[in-house]
């Protein structure tokens, strides 16, 4: 352009998130991951295991200011592979080991259940369910034909955004769910 070369990127940041050339979202989930934990750290001192704030408090700060991080445009990455979301999980699971000052023997599943914090990955698929409803009844028509896809099967290679309603839950989210339906049958 104008004689001269133009740099090739390999990783474009839009809107906050960084696109990649093949959609894997590993270098935005690295990102994420590093601001999640930065303010992890800085919220430290309030979130500790020691701390004298509630458990309620410390679960809305997290939701407010952690987890809103982890997940913005959710809808757009949710499909990455579960290995690299498995990474964001993993911070949540330190979160709510702290949170609750818990032995190192206690499920991150019944730390879920007893905080009422869903998996990283369900509420990513929550999220992605709300996202194409609202979408798929938008007045703008491009709008509404990008959401009417039909996503390809499920042994397909190539995922797409809306391959995460159709997905299994994980094994951590299983195990939540799971307590959660035996509390329910119990009340």
């Amino acid at each position: 352009m104008l004689d001269a070369n133009i740099p090739w990127q390999r990783n474009y940041k839009y809107l906050g998130v960084t696109l990649d050339k093949n959609l894997h979202f590993r270098d935005h989930i690295e990102r994420v991951r590093n601001t999640a934990l930065f303010y992890k750290a800085r919220l430290g001192a309030v979130l500790r295991r020691k701390s004298k704030l509630s458990r309620r408090n410390k679960c809305t700060i997290y939701k407010m200011c952690i987890r809103t991080v982890m997940t913005y445009a959710s809808p757009v990455f949710a499909h990455a592979a579960p290995k690299a979301l498995h990474r964001l999980q993993v911070i949540q699971n330190k979160f709510c080991r702290s949170a609750t000052d818990a032995h190192w023997c206690v499920r991150n599943s019944i730390l879920h259940r007893d905080l009422e914090l869903p998996t990283i990955s369900k509420y990513m698929k929550d999220a992605s369910k709300r996202f194409f409803y609202i979408a798929g009844s938008h007045p703008n028509a491009l709008l509404r034909a990008a959401v009417d896809y039909q996503p390809p099967h499920p042994t397909h290679l190539i995922r797409r955004p809306r391959n995460v309603l159709t997905d299994p839950p994980d094994a951590l989210t299983a195990a939540v769910e799971s307590l959660n339906d035996v509390n329910d049958t119990h009340d």
